[in-house]
């Protein structure tokens, strides 16, 4: 998945090793994540992803240079995911990054994994992504009261969603203000109907081979040959039929016993019958 500033990709070795760091109780990113409170491994992190427990991607720079991560899961009813991640370099912070790397998570679980919901929590001292998720078309669903721990106290966290209908209406929306947006279709429409147009100009042709054409001649033979088998049988059983009328009657006439036919009348002389 590739935007104009970063590109998703799944991580290798030695990005499980910078995304576990960048998730660890010390760093500085898992302070804004809200993940100070568990250790993660590498060997985690890809046990996670080969499982799909916990899918991954590696947020690189058009440059190759692996910035940050972004994250989902399922979660509730099919089509429902949770998201996440980070740019895990603070020297890549305020950049727009990880913004365009939610968006391309997004567009591909909208767009090609047929999502319904996505869900994301974030505590309330992250003024970055809140900004971000704001800005984003996030609904905010509800408040966790005293959520997250840090610095000796609880804070509130934030549970966001967006809908399937929300991001196809946000879509919409940036193409009435944009010109020439297009949208993160993997293949342009103009592509996939001159693709249409080919498979209609086969069909068209009378010596073009479909199921359905198969299908219908195979069933036509198949009505031909019984329909001729009936035929055969017919004349066969008409044919015995002859055959044992015939017997009968030749039988009868050459059997022991039988009865002359009888004799003639004389011819009649004169009118009158000869003596």
């Amino acid at each position: 998945m590739k935007g104009r500033r970063v590109t998703l990709v799944r991580p290798t070795e030695a990005d499980y090793e910078l995304i576990a760091e960048w998730l660890g109780p010390a760093s500085p990113t898992a302070v804004l994540t809200a993940d100070t409170g568990e250790f993660v491994t590498p060997e985690d992190l890809k046990r996670y992803n080969d499982s799909g427990e916990i899918r991954q991607f590696a947020v690189r720079t058009l440059d190759g240079t692996t910035v940050g991560t972004v994250n989902y899961r399922r979660q509730g009813p099919v089509g429902s995911y949770v998201i996440g991640g980070a740019i895990g370099d603070p020297s890549m912070w305020q950049r727009g990054l990880g913004a365009e790397a939610f968006d391309l998570l997004i567009d591909h679980l909208f767009h090609a994994r047929n999502a319904h919901r996505m869900q994301f929590t974030t505590a309330l001292y992250n003024k970055s992504v809140l900004r971000m998720v704001t800005r984003a078309g996030f609904v905010l669903e509800g408040i966790l009261r005293e959520y997250h721990y840090l610095d000796g106290r609880y804070h509130h966290a934030a549970v966001w969603s967006l809908l399937r209908h929300e991001y196809y209406d946000s879509l919409a929306e940036q193409a009435r203000r944009t010109p020439g947006f297009t949208g993160p279709d993997a293949i342009p429409e103009s592509a996939k109907a001159e693709a249409l147009a080919v498979l209609c100009d086969h069909l068209r042709r009378p010596e073009a081979e479909t199921s359905i054409k198969i299908l219908l001649e195979d069933a036509d033979a198949e009505a031909a040959s019984r329909a001729a088998a009936r035929t055969a049988g017919a004349a066969a059983a008409a044919a015995a039929l002859t055959g044992a009328v015939s017997d009968a009657v030749s039988h009868a006439v050459t059997a022991p016993g039988a009865a002359a036919p009888p004799a003639s009348a004389a011819p009649a002389v004169n009118g009158e019958a000869a003596r």
